[in-house]
């Protein structure tokens, strides 16, 4: 008798905690249950509200960037053309353009993560899936990040593994990890790719203090900022990077995580299927 007098209320925590990861198209059936039909409907009026904010703020950030791409364009432009006059400049006027174009580009970075965060909160992401080679892949991308070579080890499990990748979206994640860790780690001290239990991993260490134990689940939240250390979660200066390494990760059917070395330094994980061979 409990049981089914408790059926009802375990079915209203269970929704309500798949609603919680994301699930916001869930609603709430308690069948000819009269007791729980105000609760239920009630319920549902709010996860309704709830998913049309979500859906409003997210179309008012894809709008907002989707208009800065015009002016940002002829910004770009202009700086362009004035640092072809910049051997004719002052040392002053020099530096200017050098401090304009980094922010113009800090401000590219922003317009293009905040619309591809957007396509996530809307559930408009299309991606494109095909079997790759992961450490060729990580290899490739490295090698067309700026800043030099990077010491990439490709395990002996992980030579022939195959998953099943959108391209793109993957080669984010890497120079989004490699990014974060040149901002705020220090640089990269090792990066490896390997295969464990059926699974397969992009590991990035880096060289800088590791983060507190306290703030390895919010490094990955939008904006989010350690306290005292000013290291945001952030692969390209404005607080978005390593909120998109998790969004594009577990779009893979994996997770991203980090944890601290010992001796110092943070490991930032993603790990995601192999595909079937």
């Amino acid at each position: 008798v409990s049981r089914r007098l408790l059926d009802p209320l375990a079915e209203v925590g269970a929704t309500a905690a798949s609603i919680a990861d994301g699930q916001l198209d869930l609603r709430l059936d308690v069948g000819d249950d009269k007791e729980l039909a105000a609760l239920a409907a009630s319920f549902n009026r709010m996860v309704a509200g709830l998913q049309q904010r979500i859906e409003r703020d997210a179309r008012f950030a894809s709008n907002v960037s989707h208009e800065l791409r015009s002016p940002l364009t002829t910004l770009r432009s202009a700086i362009q053309t004035m640092e072809t006059r910049k051997a004719g400049m002052d040392e002053r006027s020099a530096r200017s353009l050098d401090l304009l174009s980094q922010a113009v580009d800090r401000f590219e970075r922003l317009v293009e993560d905040l619309l591809e965060i957007s396509r996530f909160d809307a559930g408009s992401v299309h991606a494109s899936f095909e079997g790759v080679f992961l450490g060729e892949l990580v290899l490739r991308a490295v090698e067309g990040l700026p800043g030099g070579d990077l010491p990439v080890e490709v395990d002996a499990s992980a030579t022939a593994t195959v998953v099943s990748a959108d391209k793109r979206r993957l080669e984010q994640v890497i120079a989004n990890l490699v990014s974060n860790a040149r901002l705020h780690g220090g640089g990269v001290d090792r990066m490896r790719v390997e295969e464990f239990d059926g699974r397969a991993r992009i590991v990035v260490e880096d060289r800088g203090p590791g983060i507190p134990p306290e703030d390895h689940d919010r490094v990955f939240e939008r904006f989010f900022r350690t306290p005292g250390t000013g290291r945001s979660s952030d692969g390209g200066g404005v607080g978005l990077g390593l909120a998109l390494v998790a969004e594009h990760t577990q779009l893979h059917g994996g997770r991203a995580w980090v944890e601290n070395r010992e001796g110092g330094g943070a490991r930032f994980v993603v790990d995601f299927p192999v595909a079937s061979p």
